[in-house]
């Protein structure tokens, strides 16, 4: 009986010790979240194609994205109230805490109205099968699924609202649990449908359940950290005309990603072919690894940053800052060493494709992204703190001229590797401007930025 007790004992320290703090929770949730994305991609797959076909498959791909394109409805409002309510509940200020609340919840209900009414007018009006190549459904199955996924976008927005007391009040990780449990049971829910030959038209219906009770579990579940009650008077609209302009620099990001990824990928179609848009693509997805990874750390920061902030605690911002910087670029290093040996065989194990690896062009990848890495750790600290307005603008212009230079580049029969690298336009543009603001917000300097020091957490 002592052995037990001294084994439990020490397990509670080991995890007193390593997962109290709120960084590290944050990073454990984060992995989950990674973990149960992919998950549903590629246990998923296989049974979609097995039971309903390539045809069937397609029209679920084709709705769901269409609808997955209004959860950027919002316009990055949602991130960037979350942001100023983690600085302002670390003012003490719960008035202005209230009127963000309930902004966010007016505007998702009108946003949600608004487009309910648009799409209606829509389905009513034009045939979305014939528009949208859906061959396997119906016209009138194809317009409830369309309707009945969209209203699951919303739901999941509002039930994302509550967000941002779990972030300000230092329990990030919780959410992302909640919010990755319901994606899990919506992937569970599907692939129950599927094997149980359930139709595409209930089974929109039956993924909406998850979100229904995410919502309603964790408006119960977040009054332990804040008391919060909807009311119509705490409504402050002049606070949506302050934030309107860092929301819809939230979006740049978005745009400047669609630039590059989108942009690049039709590039290479036009002037290498079919066969080398496979292997570019193949690549980047192959090297993107470490953006995932890094994200999961940059994610987990973000919280603590608006927090730190709101208390005008620059000495944990600066360990912040610094500790993402250094970890990005181990990381980053570590990461593409691993690739540089054993890329060549992981790309042909998983594509099935021999000799048809390019080594220059992942060298050329892996460059552009440990470059990458250094602005997007920096950013954190701009869009924590929505002070990232400058910087999107500069993401889009930076994309556009990196596409510029790539279509230069291709006309004058550059190389992929060559294509790739065009990208760094982007990154050294941005890790410049990024790295620099980022030591002025945290009140730190270039030169103590990898100078060791005891510094509290």
């Amino acid at each position: 009986m002592g052995i037990c007790w001294s084994i439990i004992v020490r397990v509670k320290v080991f995890i007193q010790k390593h997962f109290d703090s709120p960084v590290r929770r944050n990073i454990i949730a984060n992995l989950f979240g990674v973990g149960v994305t992919l998950l549903n991609q590629v246990v998923l797959v296989p049974f979609y194609i097995f039971y309903w076909g390539n045809y069937l498959y397609s029209d679920w791909i084709v709705l769901s994205a269409l609808t997955a394109f209004f959860t950027m409805s919002d316009v990055g409002l949602n991130s960037v109230i979350q942001n100023r309510f983690s600085i302002k509940l670390a003012q003490q200020d719960t008035r202005e805490c209230n009127s963000l609340l309930t902004d966010n919840l007016i505007i998702i209900t009108v946003i949600m109205v608004l487009v309910l009414i648009g799409a209606y007018i829509y389905i009513s009006c034009f045939d979305i099968c014939s528009q949208l190549g859906i061959n396997a459904v119906s016209r009138h199955e194809a317009n409830f699924i369309f309707m009945v996924l969209l209203v699951n976008v919303f739901l999941r927005m509002y039930s994302m609202v509550v967000n941002a007391i779990y972030r300000a009040t230092r329990n990030a990780s919780r959410s992302v649990y909640f919010d990755q449990c319901g994606m899990l049971s919506v992937g569970i829910i599907t692939l129950l449908a599927i094997v149980c030959h359930v139709s595409m038209v209930w089974l929109s219906v039956l993924i909406c359940i998850p979100n229904v009770l995410l919502m309603i579990v964790k408006s119960l579940d977040v009054r332990k950290y804040y008391a919060y009650r909807f009311r119509l008077s705490q409504a402050d609209f002049g606070l949506i005309k302050q934030l309107a302009l860092p929301s819809l620099s939230f979006m740049s990001f978005p745009l400047g990603n669609a630039i590059v990824l989108q942009g690049y990928t039709l590039l290479v179609n036009k002037f290498f072919g079919a066969d080398s848009v496979v292997i570019y693509n193949t690549t980047r997805t192959m090297c993107n690894f470490v953006k995932v990874l890094l994200a999961t750390i940059q994610n987990s920061i973000w919280p603590e940053y608006s927090i730190s902030f709101g208390k005008s605690d620059f000495k944990r911002m600066r360990h912040l800052h610094r500790k993402a910087i250094k970890i990005a670029i181990m990381a980053s290093i570590a990461i593409s060493v691993v690739l540089l040996i054993f890329g060549p065989y992981i790309f042909e194990y998983w594509t099935g494709i021999p000799d048809m690896f390019l080594y220059d062009l992942m060298v050329a990848y892996l460059i552009v992204l440990i470059t990458e890495n250094l602005w997007t750790s920096s950013s954190v600290t701009l869009m924590a703190t929505n002070n990232h307005s400058w910087l999107g603008l500069l993401f889009v212009m930076c994309s556009l001229a990196a596409i510029g230079s790539a279509y230069f580049v291709a006309v004058n029969d550059g190389k992929l590797y060559q294509i790739a690298l065009t990208m760094m336009i982007i990154h050294i543009v941005l890790a410049t401007y990024a790295i620099r603001k980022g030591l002025q917000l945290t009140h730190d300097k270039m030169l103590l930025l990898f100078r060791k020091r005891k510094i509290d957490s």
